[in-house]
């Protein structure tokens, strides 16, 4: 949940490539990864939406799309770290801003719509939607992905958002949450009830999506408790849902973040965020049709 506000920890500068066709601002970062391909990273935005970065491979290819949420009093910046490392490995990651201390209305507006915005402009990233869609959250992001992501009554086609922004689309593949306070944040209990109204939904559509929780075993402001507690509730609610306790992992190195000097940086060499890394891509490649 904690803010993020110092920047990148530069190590391997890569050229940010600009798409004028779509973009209307730009972000000169630089990204240190592993995977076997460069990254372009560009700016987009729709009326509809906040702005989103896009990450992409700097190669000719089809590849799977992915959607990652920011944690709470963050933006997309903070998410960029893990949708590069990602990309790196022959994804097209969206990672849009969305206004999370607003009310829930807000943020779902936010969140659906650029998702819906972001499959509408896939294609010219080089993102192929007929591989499996993956959505990834982090902290607050972690229950935003799941309660929209698995939301096909509301959110998905003919859902509740067409007065707004484009069609319903189909609901993500994969699901992946990284870190989320499901049930408490800082000894509050007022917090998104995303698990509860999943466990209570009838929604015939709900397992559709795999669902994986992924928490730091040290990690000491959403506990792993909630990853916990949640994956049992879903389980019982009939989900596919699986749970993945990270040894070593905080709830800051599971996305390549580390507080160093009373300030924040990237850890893109941790090994922790390099393992979640590759359970998503291992979710994403069974997933594939």
């Amino acid at each position: 949940m904690w803010p993020r506000t110092s920047r990148w920890l530069v190590q391997l500068v890569l050229v940010a490539l600009l798409l004028p066709s779509c973009s209307n601002d730009t972000d000169d970062s630089s990204f240190t990864t592993h995977g076997p391909y460069d990254v372009t990273m560009t700016v987009v935005s729709h009326e509809t939406t906040q702005k989103m970065s896009v990450f992409a491979p700097e190669a000719d290819g089809s590849w799977p799309v992915g959607f990652m949420l920011h944690c709470y009093e963050c933006d997309r910046s903070d998410a960029a770290p893990m949708a590069a490392q990602l990309a790196s490995h022959g994804m097209v990651v969206f990672a849009p801003d969305y206004r999370s201390t607003d009310s829930w209305e807000t943020v779902e507006q936010d969140v659906e719509c650029s998702y819906r915005y972001a499959r509408t402009i896939a294609a010219e990233h080089g993102g192929d939607l007929d591989q499996p869609v993956t959505f990834v959250g982090d902290s607050l992001g972690a229950s935003w992905v799941q309660g929209v992501g698995v939301g096909e009554t509301y959110y998905g086609p003919g859902g509740g958002f067409g007065a707004v922004c484009f069609t319903g689309p189909p609901r993500p593949d994969v699901v992946v949450a990284i870190g989320g306070c499901y049930y408490e944040y800082e000894g509050s209990r007022d917090v998104l009830p995303v698990i509860d109204l999943m466990a209570e939904s009838t929604d015939t559509a709900k397992l559709d999506s795999d669902l994986i929780l992924v928490v730091g075993e040290n990690d000491d402001t959403c506990h792993a408790w909630q990853s916990e507690d949640a994956t049992a509730a879903l389980q019982a609610a009939g989900y596919d849902a699986e749970l993945r306790v990270m040894p070593g992992g905080d709830h800051h190195n599971v996305v390549f973040w580390a507080q160093e000097d009373g300030g924040w940086v990237t850890v893109p060499n941790d090994p922790v965020g390099q393992q979640v890394v590759q359970i998503i891509l291992d979710a994403i490649d069974a997933a594939q049709p």
